[in-house]
C-alpha cells in the first residue's frame, strides 16, 4: 500500500464519501479497528492495575518463597509482553485513509489484512495476561498459605 500524501488522501476521502457503498465499507472497517482500539484499552487498564499492584506489594508476596517469586516474574514478564503486544499492534495508530492501493478492492483487502493482524496480536497480548493474571493468584496463594500473622 502506499502511503497518501495529505492532498492525495483529501483526494481519497472525497472519492470514499462520493460512493455510499464505500463510504459504508470503509466505515465498517473504521469501527472494526475502533472495537480494537477500545478493547485493548481495556487490557491497558488491567495491566496497569496489575502492575500498580506489583510495585505495592510485590516485595511481600516475593518474600513468601522461591514458588511465590517464580509465579511473580512470570506473571509481571507476560504482563509486560502483554502491554508490549498491545502497543504494537491493536494502539498503534496508522489512520485508515493514508494509505490506499491500485484499486479501492485492493485498498479494502490490505486493510482487512491488518484488522486481521491486530486481531491476532490482541488475542495473543489477551492470552499473555489471562497467563500473567494466573501466575499473580498462584503468588497470591502461596503467599497467604506461607503466611503468619506477625503480633
Amino acid at each position: 500500500m502506499k502511503r497518501l500524501t495529505t492532498a492525495e488522501e483529501i483526494s481519497f476521502i472525497k472519492e470514499i464519501t462520493h460512493d455510499p457503498e464505500k463510504e459504508k465499507i470503509i466505515s465498517n472497517i473504521r469501527d472494526a479497528f475502533n472495537i480494537l482500539q477500545v478493547r485493548s484499552q481495556l487490557l491497558l487498564g488491567l495491566i496497569t492495575i496489575c502492575l500498580t499492584i506489583t510495585g505495592f506489594s510485590g516485595h511481600r508476596l516475593a518474600a513468601s518463597g522461591l514458588p511465590a517469586r517464580v509465579a511473580l516474574f512470570i506473571g509481571v514478564i507476560s504482563v509486560l509482553i502483554s502491554a508490549l503486544l498491545l502497543f504494537f499492534g491493536p494502539l498503534k495508530i496508522r489512520w485508515i485513509t493514508t494509505y490506499k492501493t491500485t484499486s479501492f478492492d485492493e485498498t479494502v483487502y490490505k486493510m482487512l489484512l491488518r484488522r486481521d493482524y491486530k486481531t491476532k496480536l490482541y488475542h495473543i497480548a489477551t492470552g499473555f495476561l489471562i497467563v500473567g493474571l494466573s501466575a499473580y493468584i498462584v503468588s497470591l496463594a502461596v503467599f497467604l498459605f506461607n503466611y503468619t500473622e506477625i503480633h
